[in-house]
């Protein structure tokens, strides 16, 4: 089956997680998989929508690479519309990087210890079962394409094909957040994705559609 749909985890308060998994198309050398997720915070459904466009252009046509979409981290947050998970904690802040739990900003909550949340264990299970080399997180309400570990040539790729610019830092200190950790610390090629929309907004997946189907091999 050229698609697949799995349940990787359960939220707070007991929603499913939902991933779906596309084979790649046929390449006589196999790429690294790739792995896409969204909403990790609830206030920013703009990136659920954006990641559920680009699955279903994937029904119609395999990526070139193995390609997992999770278009709703944060499924509790989404649904109340809140940054936070129903535990109030910043998932994108409960990541267990060495700096996790360090310079704690207003709202920024990492909970008690890393990864002690079920929708990081879930992602973070997830990638320590795909090993994928190439991550893209999207986000709202930025406009930017911000790179980790090895994703600078990636991210540049991507600027030329949605106009937004390339920024290395996001100008305020991320402890515990999935970049640090996968990125600046393990080395992966990871993308933070900024959408500058912050409510579902068909403009945002106009504007990136062709950036999101390079990171999976999918030509225009």
């Amino acid at each position: 089956m050229a698609r697949s749909e799995h349940v990787i985890g359960h939220t707070v308060l007991g929603r499913p997680i939902e991933a779906v998994r596309f084979e790649p198309a046929g390449y006589a050398k196999p790429r690294p998989p790739a792995l896409l997720f969204g909403a990790i915070h609830g206030d920013e459904a703009v990136t659920q929508l954006m990641l559920e466009r680009l699955a279903d252009e994937l029904i119609e046509r395999p990526p070139g690479r193995e390609t997992w979409i999770i278009p709703c981290l944060n499924v509790d947050g989404t649904l109340a519309g809140t940054r936070n998970n129903a535990n109030d904690v910043d998932l994108n802040r409960n990541f267990a990087s060495k700096s996790w739990g360090t310079l704690r900003r207003p709202g920024y909550n990492p909970g008690a210890a890393p990864e002690d949340q079920p929708e990081t264990k879930a992602l973070v299970a997830l990638i320590e079962h795909l090993q994928p080399h190439r991550i893209i997180a999207a986000h709202a309400t930025y406009k930017m394409i911000n790179w980790d570990g090895c994703g600078e040539p990636l991210a540049k790729e991507m600027s030329e094909r949605c106009g937004y610019p390339v920024a290395h830092d996001m100008g305020y200190p991320t402890p515990g957040s999935f970049g640090t950790k996968y990125g600046v610390e393990l080395g992966l090629e990871v993308i933070t994705l900024e959408s500058p929309y912050l409510l579902p907004d068909e403009n945002a997946w106009l504007e990136m559609r062709s950036a999101l189907r390079w990171c999976v091999d999918l030509p225009d």
